[in-house]
This record gives structure tokens, C-alpha cells and sequence, in this order.
């Protein structure tokens, strides 16, 4: 095979998985409670999406009445109910159901899956072994915490949107960055209480989790919040670039690429010989680490002139052959033809809900004893009532 053909994953079969066995009912909508209970997915577990009988509004976000790419994106590999749970026989095939769990994830609003009536007192009655995983925007209590909760919205009180957003810009920016990282947070605990529950043995009891996606946003802002917290530094969508000394770039074919020089001062005295301007080392604004942080509006100007005269690709060989971090600005049109991510064999084709070939990112990480099922698409509406609650019956 050829170094530029993609090579094969390591689990390129079809396997069981690390959470072969694991039952996960998700009772979610949108994206953090669908994207934890997917990523468990990935891993093996039998995923039982519990739908209202109209579906999970994101279904229907393009507008063409079955299934919308953002819908099948946090929903693959798992199983479609529906159940109407306001009503006593939807609530009694969910009880039933979560008797042969192991997790039941949901993101309603602080007390709504108990004024419902399976609340996490009700389920570890009724199973437990269950564990049980509330994500919510602001927590269990506090002034905010019955209020909807939208990523733009959670995005903006936990500060993520002061680090990307620059002051001159003031809209919202970027992917859905809370949710995606409660939906991290959540299966991160999940797996966790997995594990604890396994080390007590058979008599093993599971436990309620509580995720919230403002809390989420500050863990994942530590290096910001922890500065701010002991030395009263606030950070801004430009100070972890200067403090790393990353720069992005144009060549002279409007291509865009970066170079990260962080602390090693040979990657600035290597940056310097191939751009073969050597009076920027001599000048007194760039010749210490400091200074570079210090001027880095200057100096970004300086390298910004530099590289406008050269194609891109002149600049990603020269700084590959000077072994300096750098890449190219990929959008993700760009992404998948990318050669690095090309040999990583990161994206699959599986059949779509309606039969039609989908190409899908695959899951990164590789397990090289267990491996990971094979991939499936998110089903349609309702698709597996029959098979799934004709499986109520415990082990």
C-alpha cells in the first residue's frame, strides 16, 4: 500500500466494543444530552433514544419533514422509541425500560423528569444499579436555573464567548461550545460511575450525576479562570495567542496557514532563517520571548508582510523542512482532503436512515484489543418500537 493511500484502522472490523452490554436510555433533545448518549454510542453501548411522539424538534431543523443532517449527526448508532410520557402508559413503558438499564441521560429543566414522575429518587427505587445523568443549563439551583437554556445563552454568562468573540465583533460565534462540552462532561462522568459501580461488585448501586453546561464551560476555561482567580488577569479572545505565540497567516494566493512557536526559542530563530528575514531577530521589539508577547500586534504585521509574497504552500514546506509548527487553515470543505487527515481513515460510509449511502466522521479514538462496533445511522421516528419494548422483560 502506498504512504498516500489511507491506511487501515487498527479496529476496522466490526466489534463489540469497550461498553459491549451497556443499556442507555437518553431521554434528550438538541444536542448535549443527544451528543453524551452518542458518544457512548461510539463505544458499544445500546443507546435507546425516547422520543415525544412528534420527535426531537432538531429532526426537523431543515425543513424537509424526516431527518436533518444536524439530527443524524448526534444521533447515530442508537435506537428510536416513542413514548408519550405525560401519559401513564408512556410513563410505564419508560419505568419498565429503565429496569434493564444501566444510564438514563436527559436535559430537561431542573425538576421536570420528577414532576413527570421518573425522577432519580423514583428510578434507583426501581433499579439500583441505574445510573442517572441530569444535564442542565445552570444547575440544580440558583436565580438561573429554571430559565431555557441555549448554548448561545449558557456561551455567553460562562465567558466562552469573551475568549473567541473580539470585542469589536459582538455576535455570537462558533460551534455550540456548551453544549457539546456538557455532552463531554456527561459521558466522561457516566463512564466514571460505570467504574464505581463495577469495583462494589453484583451488590453494586448507581448514582445520580448532575452536569451543568455553565459549569462545564469553566472547567473547560480553566487556564482563564484560574488566572483570573489568583492573579486578577482577565483574559481575552487574543491572550492565549500571544501568550503561545501563534500566528495565522496569508500567502500570495489568500490561502491562510499558522505557525505556533510557544517557548523554544529555536522555533523562533528557525522562523526567522526560512522567512530570510534576519532583521527581525535583531530588532529590539522581537529578540526575547517576552518582547515577542509584548509587540505581538507588530511583530503578527511583520510576519503578515512577509508571508504575502509566497504561495502557501512555499511557506508549509519551507517551515516543515525547519521542523516549526505550522499548518494550514483548513476549512472543512478543506478538512477531509487534507493529507494527514486523509491517512487516518477518519471518515466512514454507512446507509442512511432512508437507505441512501451517508459518509460520517468516524469516532478517533482507537481501541486495539476491544475495538468499536460498526457504525450506524440515527433511526428514524419511532423506528424500533416493536423490538425495543418487546425487550422490557429483565435479565
Amino acid at each position: 500500500m502506498s504512504d498516500d493511500q489511507p491506511q487501515p484502522r487498527a479496529d476496522e472490523e466490526a466489534a463489540a466494543g469497550p461498553l459491549r452490554g451497556i443499556r442507555v436510555i437518553e431521554l434528550g433533545q438538541y444536542i448535549s444530552g443527544p451528543y453524551a448518549s452518542k458518544l457512548l454510542a461510539d463505544l458499544g453501548a445500546d443507546v435507546i433514544k425516547v422520543e415525544a411522539p412528534e420527535g426531537d424538534p432538531m429532526r426537523r431543523w431543515e425543513g424537509n419533514g424526516t431527518m436533518s443532517p444536524q439530527f443524524a449527526a448526534y444521533n447515530r448508532g442508537k435506537r428510536g422509541v416513542t413514548l408519550d410520557l405525560k401519559s401513564a402508559e408512556g410513563l410505564d413503558d419508560l419505568l419498565e425500560l429503565a429496569r434493564t438499564a444501566d444510564v438514563l441521560i436527559e436535559n430537561f429543566r431542573p425538576g421536570v423528569a420528577a414532576r413527570l414522575g421518573f425522577g432519580p429518587d423514583v428510578l434507583h427505587d426501581l433499579n439500583p444499579r441505574l445510573i442517572t445523568c441530569s444535564i442542565t443549563g445552570f444547575g440544580g439551583g440558583g436565580p438561573y436555573a429554571k430559565r431555557p437554556a441555549y448554548d448561545t445563552v449558557i456561551s455567553a454568562v460562562g465567558a466562552m464567548y469573551s475568549q473567541v468573540v473580539p470585542a469589536d465583533t459582538l455576535r455570537p460565534l462558533g460551534p455550540a461550545f456548551s453544549d457539546l462540552l456538557s455532552g463531554l462532561s456527561a459521558s466522561q462522568a457516566v463512564l466514571a460511575a460505570l467504574h464505581a459501580r463495577s469495583e462494589r461488585g453484583e451488590a453494586g448501586e448507581g448514582e445520580h450525576l448532575e452536569v451543568s453546561m455553565v459549569g462545564s464551560l469553566i472547567d473547560f476555561l480553566t487556564e482563564a479562570a484560574s488566572t483570573f482567580l489568583e492573579t486578577g488577569q482577565v483574559a481575552g479572545p487574543d491572550s492565549r495567542p500571544r501568550r503561545a505565540q501563534a500566528y495565522a497567516c496569508v500567502g500570495s494566493d489568500g490561502k491562510a496557514f499558522v505557525i505556533h512557536m510557544s517557548v523554544p526559542e529555536k522555533f523562533w530563530t528557525g522562523l526567522v532563517a526560512v522567512l530570510g528575514a534576519p532583521e527581525l531577530a535583531s530588532d529590539s521589539r522581537f529578540d526575547t520571548r517576552e518582547g515577542r508577547v509584548h509587540n505581538y500586534d507588530a511583530l503578527d504585521a511583520e510576519l503578515k508582510a512577509i508571508t504575502e509574497r509566497m504561495p502557501r504552500q512555499h511557506w508549509l514546506d519551507a517551515l516543515a523542512a525547519a521542523d516549526i509548527p505550522h499548518g494550514p487553515l483548513n476549512t472543512v470543505a478543506d478538512l477531509f482532503d487534507d493529507p494527514q487527515v486523509a491517512s487516518m481513515g477518519l471518515v466512514e460510509e454507512i446507509t442512511g436512515h432512508d437507505g441512501t449511502p451517508l459518509r460520517v466522521p468516524a469516532p478517533s479514538t482507537i481501541f486495539h484489543r476491544s475495538g468499536r462496533p460498526a457504525l450506524h445511522a440515527a433511526p428514524g421516528l419511532g423506528a424500533d418500537n416493536e423490538r425495543v419494548l418487546s425487550e422490557r422483560t429483565p435479565a
